[in-house]
């Protein structure tokens, strides 16, 4: 309820200029795998494995992977693909038929304090920047969100030089 409440504020304060809201999330054991679940709370999860990642909805007690496209997510940054220094700003932009009641980005499995905000409740923005510095090398992006009926996850690989 809290992630909820939070980024309708988000998308709420929005119009008025920006938000310092986030979403909080929770790592979680039991939903599908093959991968690691970055996120489970009440009837959603993110999965990764590898450079794939996939939202999972429990219906009927058996979790079903989200392939609607109902929810889209378009990648701002860092490009796929691209070099970035070691402390990139990740951004994403979510969009639906229907609004917007959860969020999340994740670098390497571990969770970003995002902020966001929107100026409709079915098109908003996420952004955040890892806490520390990332090693060189190849590293691995995720942004999830979701309405009150679907969700998508995307994943996107980018490296620092």
């Amino acid at each position: 309820m809290r992630r909820l409440a939070l980024l309708l504020t988000a998308l709420a304060l929005a119009g008025c200029g920006g938000s310092s809201a986030q979403t909080t999330t929770t790592n979680a054991a039991a939903p599908p795998g093959p991968g690691t679940t970055l996120y489970a709370g009440g009837d959603w999860a993110v999965v990764l494995d590898g450079d794939q990642a996939t939202a999972f909805h429990k219906a009927a007690g058996t979790w079903k992977a989200d392939t609607s496209a109902a929810v889209k997510i378009a990648i701002l940054g860092p490009h796929p693909g691209g070099t970035v220094a070691a402390i990139p700003q990740l951004a994403a932009e979510l969009s639906a038929k229907k609004p917007l009641i959860e969020s999340g980005m994740w670098v390497d499995g571990n969770e970003m304090t995002v902020k966001g905000g929107g100026l409709t409740p079915t098109k908003g923005t996420i952004y955040g920047a890892p806490g520390a510095p990332l090693t060189k090398g190849k590293h691995v992006a995720v942004a999830y969100a979701r309405t009150a009926e679907h969700a998508t996850a995307v994943a996107w690989s980018f490296r620092v030089g």
